[in-house]
């Protein structure tokens, strides 16, 4: 478990670097992409959702699909509650704050995806 969870922050941290020098050479602030309270928010609720399924694993492997869905549905409403009010403070969506939600966002469920196929193929 420490393995997945090692590679999960390894990836993820440098998804983030890749995603900070971007916005570096495009010369955008980062405070006005809240780039890192968004990334370290995802990664956060991400990490305790990755600890929690691989901790259920064993006694619920019925259930992973279920949780997994239900940890997506749990990010993606904290997005909307939290996160949402500040993108729309201005009257628009921009593309910056699209991307500063989604990279995260997507990247996190790859990288859950990814784990937890390779637990359940180990079934």
């Amino acid at each position: 478990m420490r393995l997945q969870l090692g590679s999960f922050t390894l990836f993820y941290l440098i998804v983030a670097l890749v995603h900070f020098f971007i916005l570096y050479f495009l010369e955008i602030s980062l405070s006005q992409a809240l780039f890192f309270e968004v990334y370290i928010s995802v990664f956060l609720i991400t990490l305790l959702l990755l600890f929690g399924l691989l901790r259920a694993f064993r006694r619920m492997s019925n259930y992973v699909a279920w949780l997994y869905s239900v940890g997506s549905v749990v990010k993606f409403g904290l997005f909307m509650l939290l996160l949402w009010p500040v993108f729309k403070a201005d009257g628009q969506f921009s593309a910056l704050e699209k991307t500063t939600f989604l990279i995260p966002y997507c990247c996190s469920l790859i990288l859950e995806t990814r784990i937890l196929i390779v637990r359940l193929n180990k079934i």
